[in-house]
């Protein structure tokens, strides 16, 4: 992946104040199919230019040149829909020179670059190989993370149950003093019932 010094926010004025007075007309043509194909939020510039990166591939932009104008969106998916008529156009491995051809109007290489960038939105971008190895390498990593937590997870021991309290010896005491209580009552009315026998005695005696 590039430097990430080297991307910042995309904002179309300052963008478009950037470029030469005499192409900015045609920036914001680009500007405009660009923003048609792909929401504001995805666009970037990276050194000077507008682009749209997904997971580390470039999927489409353009740059204003000295040479002239050039649209970046011919990635392997959007050339086997529309290579046959990006070719003649093509500058370099993935650029579209927007220059028409001759008897050409400018219109109809604008009219490609919009359909290609529509393209370029439902396809994979380019990627280079060292990007490709860090990408791979990350999301290995990734996956072997997700997969440990659930292992993680699995191995951890439930916490141990307190064991219930004893009610044997509370039964053992309610059936101690429930004994003991028993005796106390018998010798209370034992005793209660002793003199009342012995003074019934003198009654009889008065009676002869």
């Amino acid at each position: 992946m590039k430097p990430a010094s080297k991307f910042s926010p995309y904002r179309r004025a300052e963008f478009l104040q950037s470029v030469a007075a005499k192409d900015r007309a045609m920036a914001e043509r680009l500007c405009d199919l660009l923003e048609a194909a792909f929401a504001p939020a995805d666009i970037q510039i990276y050194s000077g230019f507008p682009i749209v990166v997904r997971d580390m591939e470039w999927i489409a932009g353009f740059a204003m040149r000295a040479s002239g104008p050039v649209a970046y969106c011919c990635s392997a998916g959007t050339l086997a829909e529309m290579g046959a008529e990006l070719t003649p156009y093509m500058s370099g491995k993935s650029c579209v020179a927007v220059k028409p051809r001759k008897g050409e109007s400018v219109e109809v290489v604008l009219a490609l670059v919009a359909r290609a960038f529509e393209a370029a939105s439902r396809h994979g971008g380019m990627i280079s190989k060292t990007d490709l190895r860090k990408r791979e390498a990350a999301r290995q990593k990734a996956s072997a993370g997700s997969a440990a937590s659930p292992a993680k997870a699995a191995t951890k021991k439930p916490a141990p149950k307190k064991p219930a309290p004893k009610k044997t010896a509370a039964k053992k005491t309610s059936a101690k003093s429930s004994a003991t209580a028993k005796p106390s009552s018998t010798r209370a009315s034992s005793k209660k019932q002793a003199p009342s026998s012995k003074r019934a005695a003198p009654a009889k005696t008065k009676g002869k």
